[in-house]
């Protein structure tokens, strides 16, 4: 519910952008555009990923969440951390949202050497689809976490309401079906939170050789977060740690049998398709 005022918020103020939303989200063309995507459910090692990728010598991110692809009001908020000028000249210059993103990735690259760009919105998962068909040069990291512990770790994020087992779980299943529905994608790689912390070494190697780039030891130093200004934030302060797989199982001993059922009834099918075992 509180997702969906979000999107009627922010049109309310500007009803007359209403129609060149719709316009801007049906694109004409696609971008052959190298971006890298993370993506994938809530709490599920998305920053992580994308902690592990901008440490490297020729990627970048802005460390912040655009969510260009949601059902909010485009040109109600600034994006990619560019000033409201910046994006301004950006909405007159592009024709939808596929023009508009690459220019913008184009802007943010001239500013910092070249480097491909890293956007990561664990949400646009769901429009896997779509950004998939129209940046068929880019490559899409999809991560997956075992939902009941990524339900534990949400539950303390103030941006993620999904407040209950069964909610949660109806969402997670939805991000992991949108994924399963690219699995075969050769522009999609899917990665195992679980796999990732055991042996980053290992599993990172494979995305970096997905990617078309070599591994760098910088990519495993957490002191390379310290200019990432989210490990401050109690919800991100692992960020700032080894790569570790502490967390993993966290839900046999944080949630009540009820609990682990209610999200199992939901999504247990899902969870058995990535491997884990049911309660």
């Amino acid at each position: 519910m509180k997702s969906v005022q979000v999107i009627l918020g922010s049109y309310m103020k500007a009803p007359h952008q209403v129609f060149r939303n719709i316009s801007w989200r049906r694109p004409r063309k696609t971008s052959d555009h190298r971006i890298v995507f993370v993506l994938g459910a809530p709490r599920s090692g998305t920053t992580l990923m994308e902690r592990v990728l901008n440490s490297h010598s020729k990627l970048f991110s802005v460390q912040q969440e655009t969510g260009l692809v949601s059902l909010r009001n485009i040109f109600s908020r600034d994006h990619f951390g560019l000033t409201a000028q910046e994006n301004r000249k950006l909405f007159s210059e592009s024709s939808d949202i596929v023009d508009f993103f690459t220019r913008a990735a184009c802007l943010l690259e001239s500013r910092n050497g070249g480097g491909t760009f890293i956007e990561k919105t664990p949400q646009h998962v769901l429009h896997i689809d779509f950004l998939t068909r129209f940046f068929p040069n880019a490559r899409f990291v999809n991560v997956v976490r075992d939902g009941r512990d990524a339900y534990c770790s949400s539950r303390n994020h103030p941006n993620v309401r999904l407040n209950s087992p069964a909610i949660y779980a109806r969402y997670w299943k939805r991000c992991i079906n949108a994924g399963l529905s690219v699995k075969d994608n050769p522009i999609v790689h899917t990665v195992r939170y679980e796999d990732f912390t055991s042996d980053p070494q290992e599993h990172l190697g494979k995305l970096m050789a997905f990617l078309g780039l070599e591994l760098e030891r910088a990519q495993f130093d957490s002191s390379q977060v310290q200019a990432d200004a989210r490990s401050s934030f109690e919800r991100h302060q692992r960020l700032a740690q080894p790569i570790t797989n502490a967390t993993v199982g966290r839900w046999r001993e944080e949630l009540s049998d009820n609990q682990v059922n209610a999200f199992q009834k939901v999504a247990g099918s899902e969870l058995e398709v990535y491997g884990y075992d049911l309660a």
